[in-house]
């Protein structure tokens, strides 16, 4: 099997598209404050960074299940060499694949709202989502922690930015959102802003992380034979 991946044109055109999805949320934004009428201007939420199944939120799970995809592939070649690394990859390219469904799923709601029976959900845990989600992640650290410490600095400090980029948005800005959500409501303009900083950093965290796999599979191209 051969597949060729072009990491330059990839990263451009999802990089393209995410400005644009950005763009046109900032654009419908304004004009939504500036209309002052919800219900005239409802389609806003098509291109509306924190609305669920519009195009923003496919596109985000788009990048999720195509890290999922190519962690898969770094999988298949580390199979080749010690079934340890294989492991290691391929637990990854499911922990992707998981969050690009759960992206468009909303799972992270529905645990949300069984850890919501066990904290005060209050300020910044108005979104306990990130409460559970974020001690999964502790404990994913920590299975992975030898494994990463393994790799060349310069590709462990690679995935330290993706991970600190990502992670900006989707707990940082996360909570600054839910602590804004729950003095104010979700209908400000401070609001607006925290919630399409996080989206932002996420969907480009991603996509630097996409960069960083495909350059991992060889760079410019990634032969599998089988």
């Amino acid at each position: 099997m051969k597949i060729t991946l072009h990491t330059k044109q990839i990263i451009k055109f999802l990089s393209l598209v995410a400005i644009l999805l950005i763009l046109a949320n900032s654009v419908m934004l304004m004009i939504y404050f500036d209309i002052n009428d919800p219900d005239k201007f409802d389609f806003v939420q098509m291109v509306d960074l924190d609305q669920e199944a519009n195009l923003p939120t496919l596109f985000s799970s788009t990048l999720l299940l195509i890290a999922g995809f190519l962690f898969y592939l770094l999988a298949q070649v580390a199979k080749e060499k010690t079934k340890e690394q294989y492991k290691y990859w391929l637990g990854l390219s499911f922990v992707f694949v998981f969050l690009g469904f759960d992206e468009s799923a909303t799972i992270h709601e529905t645990l949300g709202d069984y850890t919501e029976k066990f904290v005060d959900t209050s300020g910044y845990l108005h979104y306990p989502w990130v409460l559970s989600y974020g001690l999964l992640l502790v404990i994913l650290g920590f299975l992975y922690l030898r494994f990463f410490l393994r790799m060349e600095k310069k590709i462990f400090y690679s995935f330290i930015l993706a991970a600190f980029i990502f992670l900006s948005g989707a707990i940082g800005f996360e909570l600054l959102g839910a602590k804004e959500a729950a003095l104010h409501g979700t209908d400000t303009v401070l609001y607006c802003t925290l919630y399409t900083i996080e989206e932002s950093l996420e969907m480009f965290g991603v996509i630097f992380l996409i960069y960083l796999l495909l350059n991992l599979l060889t760079g410019k191209s990634l032969e599998v034979h089988s």
